[in-house]
């Protein structure tokens, strides 16, 4: 599942009331043999659920949420499970997905679905493909930050019709059957005529899941790579002291570029906090909550800054146009969250959001709204 598509399933969990609204979280494995683990975990966090369920709201409430996760976990396979598995479920409705990252292993019973600090996690993470080019072999590798979600492969029958030159890994064999002393006059034409046959299979994916591309390869091939492709911008990084190229685990090539991506992330806050700094002083500045919430009612956002970690327990109370804080000594764990509700309204009216570390947000307020006008 997209890291867009995900965001989006959980935004419209999080505005679901429900009673009860259920929420299951199960610790899984990817790989054979901890996953043979997993469908015991999960046999054990439902009968939690179950035990904690009837004790609240009785044996017939019950059965009919039992009833619509057992329906939704008919298909469930440990093969392709990822790090957690969660479930969402009331007497109406079932959702069950898989994150790549961990999450506490829990069963919350309430009135709304704890799907706060998961969206948290979302918004903040990098979605992007991992680009592995090889004189002989090209890979493509999905993840959000230090996390695989999927390498691309011969089994990707959805995907299989519209790549040019086949599935992935896309591989040639021109290089290594040339003679000698061709290859010595024409490899570099060869090998860019490969690597722009990688190229082309890229931009189909691309414009099916458009996400920023981290190159992979060693300075050569990543010079040639950058003459020949067609979108050199939604390259974002490039890394050229991988080991195992061709046949390394997915999960080790992603590890490998994690203090590039880490580099790009602090450039990314760095350049998002000039441009807060920018408009301080002018009138497109806002840092009041209740002016901030106004102008996202008004449609007048363009990017709101959020420290990381930042929350606000309350509620908007849209008729007044106004927030409405909870009592300090009033707080529960699912109450719900003023900031992820504006976050929620700004995006909805096209603006952006950037979430900033401690660090970059020191000196100012932790909530900035930068306004359109």
């Amino acid at each position: 599942m997209l890291h867009q598509e995900m965001q989006k399933i959980l935004q419209d969990l999080q505005k679901v009331q429900a009673k009860p609204a259920v929420s299951i979280f199960v610790k899984t494995h990817r790989t054979f043999p901890d996953n043979e683990k997993d469908p015991i975990a999960l046999k054990n966090q439902l009968k939690a659920a179950e035990d904690c369920l009837k004790k609240k709201h009785g044996a017939e409430i019950t059965q009919q949420v039992m009833r619509k996760i057992h329906q939704e976990l008919d298909d469930f396979r440990p093969n392709y499970n990822l790090d957690t598995l969660a479930i969402f479920a009331s007497p109406e409705q079932a959702h069950v997905l898989r994150f790549p990252f961990d999450t506490v292993e829990r069963v919350v019973i309430n009135d709304q679905f704890a799907v706060r600090d998961i969206l948290k996690s979302l918004s903040s993470a990098v979605h992007y493909y991992a680009l592995v080019i090889t004189r002989e072999k090209g890979r493509l590798i999905e993840a959000i930050d230090d996390r695989v979600i999927h390498e691309f492969n011969p089994e990707d029958t959805d995907l299989l019709e519209n790549l040019p030159y086949g599935a992935f890994p896309v591989v040639t064999d021109s290089l290594a059957t040339t003679s000698a002393a061709e290859r010595s006059i024409n490899e570099d034409k060869y090998l860019k005529e490969f690597l722009n046959h990688i190229d082309k299979n890229l931009q189909a994916v691309l414009g099916r899941r458009n996400l920023p591309v981290i190159l992979i390869g060693d300075k050569r091939n990543i010079g040639f790579y950058k003459e020949i492709c067609d979108q050199p911008n939604v390259i974002i990084a490039t890394v050229d002291n991988v080991t195992y190229l061709d046949n390394g685990d997915a999960q080790h090539i992603v590890n490998s570029i994690q203090p590039a991506l880490q580099h790009y992330q602090q450039q990314r806050q760095l350049q998002a906090r000039q441009n807060m700094q920018s408009l301080y002083g002018t009138p497109r500045i806002r840092t009041d909550l209740q002016e901030i919430y106004r102008a996202a009612l008004e449609g007048n956002t363009a990017t709101l800054y959020v420290r990381q970690g930042h929350t606000l327990p309350g509620q908007l109370a849209p008729e007044q146009q106004s927030v409405i804080l909870n009592d300090a000594g009033d707080i529960e764990p699912q109450t719900n969250d003023v900031i992820d509700d504006l976050i929620e309204l700004v995006r909805k009216n096209s603006g952006q959001v950037m979430f900033l570390d401690q660090t970059m947000m020191e000196g100012h307020d932790p909530l900035v709204l930068a306004t359109r006008y």
